[in-house]
């Protein structure tokens, strides 16, 4: 699977008003799409380019749902992947993500108590928005989203778009598998 769509450049949010429409609009072309990869990759694409955010990540987790045994990313360039190293597993933040798989938005996501903090050559990051992909009742991975920008954290609506983002890569996911 891969490991990193997409560049470091900085992205302009989508306005509040417009942010339903785009989603519907990916939505619908997501529907029809029949590789898994493909889908996440749009994802990370529009995820970021609706909330501003500067980085996105899609975790899927493994068939126990333990732990992330994929991790794509979007807006790390690949230097910066070679220097942060092995690619994160569920613990901290994205652990209670795991554990609890619901909406989790944070100002500053080093203020989380399970924050583990980051390891060497990561980029900074603060704001923080995690949402569950789920398939049916299960949890089958995450969408990550950190660094605002042009604000100091994500609002409701980016939490929103986040929410129906990852809903329609369930359900695009589903369709894959048919």
């Amino acid at each position: 699977m891969i490991a990193s769509v997409g560049g470091s450049s900085a992205l302009s949010p989508v306005p509040n008003r417009d942010k339903r429409r785009r989603v519907l609009d990916v939505g619908r072309e997501l529907a029809s799409e029949s590789d898994a990869e493909r889908v996440l990759e749009r994802v990370l694409g529009e995820a970021r380019a609706i909330t501003g955010a500067r980085y996105a990540a899609l975790g899927v987790l493994d068939d126990e749902r333990l732990e992330l045994k994929h991790f794509l990313t979007a807006g790390v360039d690949a230097a910066t992947q070679r220097a942060i190293g092995q690619r994160p597993r569920g613990r901290g933040v994205l652990g209670v993500l795991i554990i609890d798989p619901r909406p989790l938005r944070r100002a500053d996501i080093a203020q989380h108590p399970d924050s583990y903090g980051f390891p060497p050559g990561h980029p900074p990051m603060r704001s923080f928005l995690g949402v569950p992909i789920l398939i049916g009742v299960e949890a089958w991975g995450n969408l990550c989203l950190a660094e605002k920008q042009d604000e100091c954290e994500f609002t409701d609506a980016d939490e929103e778009a986040a929410v129906m983002l990852a809903q329609w890569a369930a359900r695009a996911i589903e369709n894959s598998r048919a």
